[in-house]
């Protein structure tokens, strides 16, 4: 199953904005998570007069039934009290002690602004919402070799003994053999009570309050989940429903994952994936794939679901959950879920949930998005965490198609049986009309295949006109089409109703020629095989060229021998928009057609009776891709190296994995990154692969690793700049420093700022148990690497620190270079990190943001050039405000919605950009909408720019109407701003304001000044003032600063100036579409 996203989720740049103060919005309550000052208990090491330290130490756990952390925690518990004193407590929806020091509520606008004010109050995040990003796998890894890392914790039958992994995800479904705490007497996990217990209890460190009245054996009492749907596998299942939540019919407010009607399945795949048990039987449509285990067959494993159908997974719930896994004791999280168009910051709720959770010992894994290519950048940013890309496996579930010339097709497919020899057609040509005399629509209906519900459905014709339908002249002739096997091209509709629509016209069987996304394993109406683009224009030409041609379909079997691993296409892409000087992904796994448990098709009187406390047998399984496939692998893989080595912090795993991580194949994309200047989304390059492909048995040997802790972490969120915000006070901030990202002791450099040379300093540390001698090579694509020292001897348990200049030699400015520093000792291990670097004439902060009408900021830039530096400010300038009215909706595609204009569902703007505009930026915001005012309401307007030629240059597509394109210095031209409505909720019309800004240098406003230094100097740094006075109260200000080399502008600080004291942003993901494409 793959997982797509909408047209609208392309890459664009959204910065800070706010939501303007009506009188209506006031007596509205939204969702807010509020961070008080105070450390939370999981990172708390002291300074609290009569309060001592409540850190874990390295290899054990959070203590929550310890005096001193009781003591502790009632000591934030008395300081939420003093902030929320005033607010009425029914309004509270969470409060945190262990992962975040807050709480989560449902408040107006003035509530926030109060909160604002207050001294107690650290920062405040409007609860955006995400989504989820969505065998024989140990075996390509290696783990079952003699000398694999399963061996090394005492073979299959021991590996993950003793560890807890918990998923943050959809929920689980228990009966699912995975998930049993029995053996048959052949060893095959079961339920059946008459099995032999195969798990002691749970290990003593689970603190998840069993025998609790809500809690009998581990399990949350709720619609779903009974007291045995826990054993001792799966010890624990949570749920963590958001405030004003409806229920899904298909769906549970309980931990249970939501039915396969329900879009379930997503967190049992995962669950199963990480921890799942050795030895459970495995067909999928009939097809024996043998045995599934998960990376840590013996771990036990919790369920913390925070994700329901059509609701999304809320921040909130995703804090809650962190919070509550901390105190349970668990080694292991994963969270395979984040924004679907990519992005985020390092200093949300989320982020700072597993920045303390990492803190407190616990491993975190996260999935990097399923936006790849170039559609949006990779997620969960936070470096205390593993970014997980998504890779191949040498796995393939397919069948050929045997042409009547002998030519052999290999493809992905489920076939249950083989179709013989047929008579093959083109689907171009299985019409009663000549495919050349057809209108574009029928074209398009008739060569991809489309059902007669796909032939009038809005989102078949991407780039048609509104309103464009398909005729029947676009249907497959039966008189054509009985009895053969049809050529149908991959795209726009679901692949499979392709094959109903074969079936439909009497259709013996298909063929999916693929457009270039990737192959499929799915269950078909028609024996079906999905064959690659090129192959498929072979087998085209071949039915073409001759009178009576003829093709055979094989049964499906498993092959071994597929080219692996690749980076998947789907796979999100780096760098860290947050900090380019950080990498993301770290490293990949596999994640593409993954077979693990999941949830079964059920009749809505199946889930009543799961609610009223009923039993079911019913299970099932699945083969899908996505990050969310390849996080768990490492999730269970960093449990297995818990396991070998207890004191090990979280840093020096994910160290162990990356440094013997191995290249992905060259997957031949070369498409620029939209995101970043200079870089292209190539899999095997760092900002796709990370340090690489994960190599299991290597990590649990590693030789040296990049160790970092709490106080290497303050000191980074110490540094944080727009458009991070503070995670720490002042006061820590002057106890600790502060770092830029580039400093922190990660195991891969990333210096996204050469400025001519720059030199660059690593820690490592010898956990093997011999003394090495170690030598170093660097090699990065342009540059130049001197490192120093060049070799060193190191005794274990010693460090050892060392720096590298990278100087760029010929390659161009702004463009990324990639390689590796590697250290050898010779006698086995090879401590090797990716390197990446991009050399630029200026580096400048991308954002000054500030709420006050009169105020001034220093900045500091750095210089890759000596001579003269000139800059041109432009503003500060308020918002051209256009109020109008949408009176329809429309999920068509966005681009051909916007170019033709006439739909009711989209008000178009021109706008006209003279040349010399700095920075031309489009907003939505949901408090501008007539929802706003309405309890429990939300318009879902998207915002599309073309250019004169009708291209899409930005566009923002959040669940919600908190939309925003920015365009820097941008082509001179009149643009087409589209305002479409997605969704109204069933209401029939939404008045709306496009707040937009067009700066140049013309536009002078509130006195802004902008002071720098005349010349400039290699290498050096430079100090620029920026000032600003008199703003009008309730306004929204952009301006910008331009830095010019030689007349060119190198680099842009835009300064954003809300003077409407704003209140913060949500910026919610839409779902993802699935099986689409």
């Amino acid at each position: 199953m793959n997982q797509k996203l909408r047209p609208i989720s392309l890459a664009v740049m959204t910065l800070l904005a706010s939501i303007a103060f009506t009188a209506n919005a006031q007596e509205v309550r939204r969702s807010y998570i509020v961070q008080l000052p105070a450390t939370a208990a999981a990172s708390y090491e002291g300074g609290i007069a009569g309060l001592p330290a409540t850190k874990p130490a390295p290899g054990s756990h959070l203590d929550i039934s310890a005096t001193d952390v009781q003591n502790y925690i009632a000591y934030l518990e008395r300081k939420q009290n003093d902030v929320l004193a005033g607010i009425d407590p029914a309004n509270v929806t969470a409060r945190y002690d262990v992962a975040l020091n807050g709480f989560a509520a449902m408040l107006t606008d003035t509530e926030v602004r109060a909160l604002k004010k207050n001294a107690g109050v650290l920062s405040i995040h409007a609860d955006s919402m995400q989504q989820l990003h969505t065998s024989s796998t140990p075996a390509f890894l290696g783990l079952d070799q003699a000398n694999g890392l399963w061996s090394k914790v005492g073979g299959k039958g021991s590996a993950g003994e003793g560890m807890i992994i918990a998923m943050l995800d959809s929920g689980v479904w228990p009966e699912n053999a995975s998930f049993a705490d029995r053996v048959d007497a052949n060893g095959t996990p079961t339920h059946d009570a008459s099995g032999t217990l195969a798990y002691g209890p749970p290990p003593a460190k689970w603190r998840n309050y069993a025998g609790a009245s809500d809690l009998p054996n581990g399990c949350e009492l709720k619609p779903g989940i009974t007291a045995a749907s826990c054993n001792n596998k799966l010890i624990g299942i949570r749920s963590y429903a958001p405030a004003n939540l409806t229920i899904a019919a298909a769906d549970f407010p309980s931990g249970r994952d939501a039915t396969a009607e329900g879009s379930g399945g997503h967190g049992s795949h995962t669950l199963s994936t990480a921890g799942g048990n050795a030895g459970v039987p495995v067909t999928i449509n009939g097809i024996d794939l043998g045995s599934l285990s998960g990376m840590a067959p013996r771990a036990r494993l919790a369920m913390y679901k925070v994700c329901f159908t059509g609701g999304g997974c809320a921040g909130s719930s995703t804090v809650a959950a962190v919070n509550q896994a901390i105190k349970d004791g668990v080694d292991v999280i994963n969270y395979s879920i984040g924004p679907t168009a990519g992005g985020g910051l390092m200093s949300d709720p989320t982020a700072v949930a597993f920045l303390n959770a990492s803190n407190a010992g616990i491993f975190v894994a996260a999935s990097a998005g399923n936006a790849g290519p170039v559609t949006g950048p990779a997620a969960n940013l936070g470096p205390w965490n593993a970014t997980v890309a998504a890779s191949t496996h040498n796995r393939a579930i397919g069948a050929n198609v045997v042409a009547g010339n002998g030519a052999i097709y290999r493809g992905a497919s489920l076939n249950q049986v083989a179709l013989p020899s047929a008579a093959v057609i083109s689907a171009r040509n299985a019409g009663t009309v000549a495919y050349a005399a057809l209108t574009p629509a029928d074209q398009l209906a008739r060569r991809l295949c489309y059902t007669a519900a796909d032939r009038t459905a809005a989102a078949s014709f991407p780039g048609m006109p509104a309103g464009t339908t398909a005729s029947s002249m676009g249907a497959l002739d039966p008189d054509l089409v009985a009895g053969k096997i049809v050529i149908c091209d991959r795209g726009n509709n679901a692949r499979t109703n392709k094959s109903a629509a074969v079936l439909a016209a009497s259709g013996a069987g298909m063929v999916l020629a693929d457009n270039g996304a990737g192959l499929v394993s799915e269950v078909h109406s028609v024996p079906t095989v999905h064959i690659s683009a090129g192959d498929g224009n072979l087998l085209k030409a071949y039915a073409a060229a001759n009178a009576m041609p003829t093709a055979a379909l094989t049964k499906a079997l498993v092959f071994l021998d597929k080219p692996a691993p690749f980076v998947a296409g789907f796979s999100s892409r780096g760098p860290n928009v947050a900090d380019n000087n950080m990498l993301k992904p770290d490293i990949s796994a596999p994640g593409v057609d993954i077979a693990a448990a999941y949830t079964p098709s059920t009749t809505a009187d199946e889930v009543s009776t799961l609610k009223a406390g009923g039993a079911t047998s019913k299970t099932g399984l699945s083969i899908i891709s996505g990050t969310s496939m390849a996080s768990p692998h490492i999730a269970g893989l960093a449990a297995l190296l818990k396991q070998q080595y207890p004191t090990w912090t979280p840093a020096m795993i994910k160290s162990a994995l990356m440094t013997t991580a191995t290249d992905t194949l060259n997957d031949g994309v070369s498409a620029a990154l939209p995101w970043t200047k200079g870089a292209t989304a190539a899999g095997n390059k760092p900002f796709g692969q990370g340090a690489g492909h994960v190599t299991p048995n290597g990590a649990s040997d590693p030789g040296l690793v990049y160790n970092a802790g709490l106080a290497d972490y303050v000191r980074l969120g110490c540094g944080f700049t727009a458009p991070n915000v503070p995670i720490y006070t002042p006061a820590t901030c002057a106890a600790f420093g502060s770092i830029k990202g580039v400093a922190l002791n990660l195991p891969s450099i990333t210096a996204g700022a050469v400025l001519g040379s720059q030199t660059i300093t690593r820690t490592v540390t010898n956990v093997s148990d011999v003394s090495s001698t170690y030598t170093a090579t660097v090699a990065i694509d342009g540059y130049s690497g001197v490192v120093t020292p060049a070799s060193f001897t190191i005794a274990p348990g010693a460090s050892q620190t060392y720096s590298v200049k990278l100087t760029r030699t010929n390659k161009p400015l702004n463009a990324w270079g990639f390689g590796n520093l590697t250290w050898e000792d010779g006698i086995g291990h090879k401590v090797r990190i990716p390197v990446s670097a991009r050399g630029t004439a200026l580096s400048a902060p991308s954002l000054v943001y500030s709420e006050a009408a009169s105020g001034s900021k220093i900045i500091t830039v750095g210089t890759g050039f000596a001579g003269p530096m000139t800059v041109d400010k432009a503003g500060l300038k308020p918002a051209t405000r256009n109020t109008f009215t949408i009176s329809a909706v429309s999920n068509a595609a966005q681009q051909g919605l916007c170019a033709a204009g006439t739909s009711p569902a989209v008000r178009v703007t021109n706008v006209v950009v003279p040349a010399g505009t700095q920075v031309a930026r489009f907003s939505l915001y949901n408090a501008d909408t007539t929802a706003a005012a309405i309890p429990g309401a939300e318009d879902d307007l998207d915002l599309v720019v073309l250019n004169s030629t009708s291209t899409i240059v930005g566009a923002s597509g959040n669940d919600g109407s908190n939309e925003a394109v920015t365009l820097m210095n941008p082509a001179a031209g009149t643009y087409k701003v589209c305002v479409i409505a997605y969704s109204l909720q069933a209401r029939p019309s939404t008045t709306a304001t496009l707040s937009s800004w067009i700066v140049s240098s013309t536009d002078v406003g509130g006195n802004f000044k902008v002071l720098a230094p005349a010349t400039a100097y290699i290498g050096g740094t430079a100090s620029v003032g920026m000032s600003w006075s008199s703003l009008a109260a309730g306004q929204r200000y952009l301006g910008a600063a331009s830095f010019k080399v030689d007349g060119v502008v190198a680099g842009t600080t835009l300064v954003d100036v809300q003077t409407n004291d704003p209140v913060p942003l949500a910026l919610n993901s839409k779902p993802l579409e699935v099986g689409a494409e």
